[in-house]
């Protein structure tokens, strides 16, 4: 699907039908800098900048701005996976104000073995329904509401083995796929799953790929979602608090055992979940 051009002329669509380039987004308290492509910057800066939000250019990275009580600026831009460059020139009115590192990151490769053929290479009569989902996946990732986050940290949604890391490169009966854009964590048939945050569901549904799946809005373009579940616990629409039980750790979809695929977004972009979980 990666190289469709429906699939990339819908993502663009999306993206720019429900998400700003620029956000201002009051007392928010993200993580600290992790410079690495599926990391975040988190970057301060003084506030004395008139039209900061329509001036500041962050490189050609998708970013926000949050204002601290303390009156400061944190400039916050979530780092694709397939980001190239080792240095990022923060901009106002086009005049350099800043420089930020963009540290080297090693992924592993991972090789796994799916038996069912019709998972792996989906038949022509199930791509409308792959489509359908994907577009639904794009658009709950994007979306933005603006509620000015008080703080930005998670717990882990359950206790279990990391069976697969973020950003692992991955090869399925031995042919090249996407990045692995989400935390593994393998765990019993059944393990209730935790929001790890406050929320509201924006998408649930039962997909070909992510089996019982649950997306939730924590706010400011954090989304995370949460895939292969035996079953759902939660309704769309429905507020959750931080520890409710959203699912049960399951089968469903492309997998080859129970465990949970915890995905987190920031303004649409995947980033390692492991960096909101607080110590």
């Amino acid at each position: 699907m990666k190289n469709n051009s429906f699939l990339f002329l819908v993502f663009l669509i999306s993206s720019c039908a429900n998400l700003p380039t620029n956000e201002v987004s009051k007392n928010c308290l993200f993580p600290v800098n992790n410079n690495y492509p599926g990391g975040l910057i988190n970057h301060t800066l003084e506030n004395s900048y008139q039209d900061l939000e329509n001036k500041l250019r962050v490189g050609d990275l998708k970013f926000f701005v949050c204002r601290s009580d303390d009156s400061s600026l944190n400039i916050l831009a979530p780092i694709p996976l397939s980001y190239k460059e080792n240095l990022i020139k923060l901009t106002f009115q086009d005049k350099l104000i800043s420089s930020i590192d963009i540290e080297d990151k090693f992924y592993r490769e991972s090789r796994i073995e799916i038996q069912n053929r019709d998972l792996v290479s989906p038949p022509s009569s199930m791509q409308d329904r792959i489509r359908e989902e994907y577009q639904q996946g794009v658009i709950a990732k994007n979306t933005y509401t603006q509620v000015g986050l008080s703080q930005a940290t998670m717990s882990l949604p359950l206790i279990g083995i990391t069976s697969s890391e973020f950003g692992v490169r991955r090869f399925i009966n031995g042919q090249p796929r996407n990045r692995h854009i989400g935390l593994d964590i393998a765990a019993d048939e059944g393990t209730p799953v935790n929001a790890p945050m406050q929320g509201k569901v924006i998408l649930s549904g039962n997909f070909f790929y992510k089996g019982n799946v649950v997306y939730i809005d924590h706010g400011d373009g954090l989304v995370s979602s949460y895939s292969h579940l035996s079953k759902k616990a939660v309704n769309l629409n429905q507020k959750v608090s931080k520890g409710e039980v959203l699912g049960y750790v399951g089968s469903t979809g492309r997998v080859t055992g129970p465990h949970l695929h915890w995905e987190v977004f920031l303004l649409g972009i995947p980033i390692n979940p492991e960096i909101f979980i607080s110590k």
